[in-house]
């Protein structure tokens, strides 16, 4: 994957407790989520950064935010949702990163914040995107958009695995109520 953003360490390097501040835009790549759904971010992000030189390595925290696109789960129809999120992370040289269980690695003088930036936005997006909480969704039969338009189709169906329950119901009684 091409680098998303890409820091240059050379002015605080050198300084432990050093700090850079940073505001800048990110291009986000679009990608498949969740099986065939495309997560198409409307380009650019906003990104702000506090990056400070701990001694051993850097203290990352951020914030990013912009516009995204998914499909909506019930009727398909392309949503357009805001999102802002923040990230916290710790960077260490490669030859005592492993020794840490929660930081990530870098080398040289340029931390790549692709991984820390896509982890941050991801867990960020719903697991549920609708167009509205009133969305009706798509017709089981015909598959018409029922924000839209109206559809005749009979939608009540009956599980033929279930025909003995009913047999049983109709003949020893029992109503909906659990009452005999």
């Amino acid at each position: 994957m091409k680098p998303i953003y890409l820091v240059d360490l050379t002015s605080i390097k050198d300084s432990a407790g050093a700090r850079m501040d940073l505001r800048d835009q990110v291009t986000l790549p679009n990608f498949t989520w969740e099986g065939e759904r495309l997560l198409e971010f409307d380009n650019p992000w906003w990104i702000e950064l506090e990056i400070t030189n701990v001694s051993r390595g850097y203290q990352v925290h951020g914030k990013t935010g912009g516009r995204y696109w998914l499909d909506c789960d019930r009727c398909l129809e392309r949503v357009r949702l805001a999102l802002e999120t923040e990230f916290d992370d710790l960077f260490l040289p490669e030859s005592i990163s492993s020794q840490e269980e929660e930081a990530r690695s870098f080398a040289g003088d340029e931390l790549d914040l692709s991984a820390t930036i896509m982890e941050a936005v991801v867990l960020q997006i719903p697991l549920k995107v609708l167009c509205a909480s009133t969305c009706r969704g798509l017709c089981s039969v015909c598959g018409t958009n029922l924000n839209k338009a109206a559809c005749n189709c009979k939608t009540e169906s009956f599980d033929p695995r279930l025909a003995t329950l009913l047999k049983w119901k109709q003949d020893k009684g029992g109503g909906d109520d659990g009452q005999s």
